[in-house]
Parts: C-alpha cells; structure tokens; sequence
C-alpha cells in the first residue's frame, strides 16, 4: 500500500501521468478547511481592499497606509521587481520605518533567517518579490486562457507555474498583504493575499492600482466573480484613508521620493548582497550551535549611513486628519485587545541580553575608557597627596 500526501499532487499533469503509471487504481482524496467553502479562492476571513492611484503617487499611499498605521501589523508587501524592493525600503528608511527585502539573490540560508525572523514579529514590515517568474507567468496566462475548463483549472495551472522565491514559504501571523504593484495575473493575485487569513485568522489585503494596471484589475475582480458566483465586487475601496491625510504628505514625500536615486538602490543592493554572503557562514555555523536563537544579525538594519531627519521621524499632529485619526486609534485598539503589543518584541535584533553592560557609561563613570582608568586614579591620588603637602607646610 502506497500513500502519497501532496498539497498539489493532482493539479499537475505530469504527475497525474506519473501516478497513474506506478500505481494501479490510485484514489484521490481531497481534503478542505474546516469552515470553507469548497469554491472559496479567497478564505472568507480576508476582507480585501484597493485603492486608485497614480504609478508616481504609490509611494504616497505605502506610507500613509503605514506612518498614519491604518493596517495592522504585521504586513507583507509585494513589488514586482528587486530594484522597486530596494527603492521602496530606502524610501520608509528616509521616515524610520525599518523593513526588510526577500529576493532570490541572497543566500538559502539569509533567506530562512529571514523569513523566520519575520514570523518570530522582530520587524513588522517585509518586502518580498517575484519578479524572477513573471514573465513566465505572463506567458502562462496566455496559454492557459485558450483552456475551456472553467476559471479554476487556469488558475491552478498558472499557480503551478511561478512565484519561485515566495512559493512554499509559510508566513505566519501576517495580517495584511499590501500589493504595492499588482500581480501579472489573477493567479498571482490568489497567491499573495493566500499569505494571510491562515488558520481561520482574520486578514486584509489592500491593492494599489495605477491606470495602467486597471486592465489586470478589471481580470482579477471578473475572476473572483466567477469563481465565487457573485454579482457584485468582491474587492472594496479603502474606506480609512482620506484624501486629506494623503495630501498633508505629498510635500515631505516627493522631495525624499526624489533623493533616492538609481545608484543609491544599486549600490544597496550589493551592500544587501554582500552583507547576507557574509551573514550566511555565520548563519550556518549559528543554526548548528543555537537552533532557536534568532537575534544574531539584523536584517532590517539601515542601507544607508545618513541619519534620519528628526521632522521626519513622526507626523506633526496638525498634519493628521481626524477622520484618518480616529481609524487608526480603532486600529491601535484592536491590536492592543489582540495582545499583539508584546514589550518583548520591541527587543532589536543583532543585542543579546547583558551586553554593553560593561561600556555603559552611566555605570562606569569613566570619560577616558577601561584603559585610562588606572591613570586617573594615579593622578587623583598625586593630587591628593600634593594638597596634603600644602596643608601641612
């Protein structure tokens, strides 16, 4: 008796062909979630939203959505391409948003780090890319359209054919997937926003779309309408930002939008590169010694040596619309009746506990250093010693 147990051993032809040549009268047995219904793409749990904007103006959108927190924590974004990744890190960097990149260019073992310090909620936000397969995915869609079978047979087909450095990876806890640009299809689409919602857990995606990528999202709602048998949209604009808190902004983003350059992302990406090669041997050899200890490096470090304006750091009060306030105090709430405020996890990557004990200079009292600090209590006690002289004579 032979039992095979795969998440996609029958949408696959050539593993249909496969099985039917090794086993005699093979069974299949299809299992579902509880709670779901047979032909839900999208888990019923994952409200989904978009938001029309202009290509130039994502940027905008991103960090309002995240400096006013209107989403919750913590969030996947998904870029179609390693630059874009690299430009919109820079970008939250310029206003103290530490996040994190996941491309194919670094190493196995910088990648697992990664991804496990995400879940572990270190960092709340990652910036993750599939641009390794689109086109093949684009290609994929044009081929699987001429199929008849229905919407659910393309979508599996083309789901079977991309998404290399996201494929498989289990994130874990993620409430929100932002699509800062949108998938080359819907089976893209299905894909990303499947990150969220696990386990019967509440989840949001929020999609940006530019009028170039109306089209794609003219497809995926049409799918989603087919699939599920509705008659009205199945994806809902935004309600909680407003067009004055994006606009009280636009002036602070476009001039930091505009400092970061072509050479700036491509230099960050070697330093990106070049770091991780180093970090892996010392990933491999830490895994071995310390499985469960994940604060040896930070992989949400800054890029860049400048340091952030102070003005930019926090968004001034008059700046913010009540309206945009009173969501993202219900936001706060939420998250805080969730008890997803854990004080433990504000604790940095890459600082083990009990160290800089001995450099902490509130301790030691001491300006000149460990290796200045006999010569000053040699002078002190010269100086003493010359007072006492004096006294005497």
């Amino acid at each position: 008796m032979i039992c095979l147990i795969s998440k996609f051993i029958c949408c696959s032809p050539d593993i249909d062909k496969l099985t039917k040549l090794l086993l005699h009268n093979p069974f299949v047995l299809t299992l579902t979630e509880v709670g779901h219904a047979k032909d839900d793409v999208v888990p019923r749990n994952v409200q989904q939203f978009w938001i029309s904007c202009s290509a130039k103006d994502k940027m905008l959108y991103i960090l309002s959505l995240l400096k006013l927190e209107l989403i919750q924590k913590k969030v996947l974004i998904f870029v179609n391409s390693i630059d874009n990744a690299f430009r919109l890190r820079l970008f939250l960097e310029k206003f103290a948003i530490r996040s994190a990149v996941l491309n194919a260019e670094l190493p196995q073992n910088s990648r697992l780090h990664i991804i496990e310090a995400f879940n572990a909620r270190l960092f709340d936000y990652l910036i993750a890319t599939d641009d390794n397969k689109t086109k093949e995915a684009k290609q994929t869609n044009k081929e699987s359209k001429k199929d008849s079978k229905g919407p659910r047979k393309h979508l599996q087909q083309t789901l079977d054919a991309e998404f290399g450095v996201v494929r498989g990876i289990d994130f874990k806890n993620v409430f929100t997937v932002v699509n800062f640009d949108m998938p080359p299809n819907p089976a893209g689409y299905i894909h990303r926003i499947g990150r969220t919602g696990r386990a019967n857990k509440t989840g949001a995606s929020i999609s940006l779309v530019s009028p170039e990528e109306e089209d794609v999202f003219e497809e995926i709602e049409h799918m989603l309408q087919d699939v599920e048998k509705k008659d009205t949209n199945c994806i809902l604009p935004f309600p909680l930002l407003t067009k004055n808190a994006v606009e009280s902004l636009r002036y602070r983003t476009q001039d930091v939008a505009r400092s970061v350059t072509s050479r700036d992302i491509q230099e960050a990406r070697r330093q990106d590169v070049k770091n991780e090669i180093l970090n892996s041997e010392k990933l491999k050899a830490h895994f071995e010694e310390n499985p469960t200890d994940l604060d040896l490096l930070k992989h949400d470090k800054l890029l860049t040596n400048k340091s952030i304006p102070a003005h930019l750091r926090d968004v001034p009060e008059y700046l913010i619309d009540p309206t945009t306030k009173e969501a993202s105090n219900a936001v706060k709430l939420s998250r805080a009746a969730m008890g997803l405020d854990n004080p433990r996890r504000k604790k940095r990557m890459g600082f083990r506990s009990g160290s800089g004990k001995s450099s902490d200079p509130l301790r030691t009292f001491s300006a000149e250093g460990k290796s200045r600090g006999r010569r000053g209590k040699e002078r002190e006690g010269d100086d003493r010693r010359k007072r006492r002289k004096k006294a005497e004579i």
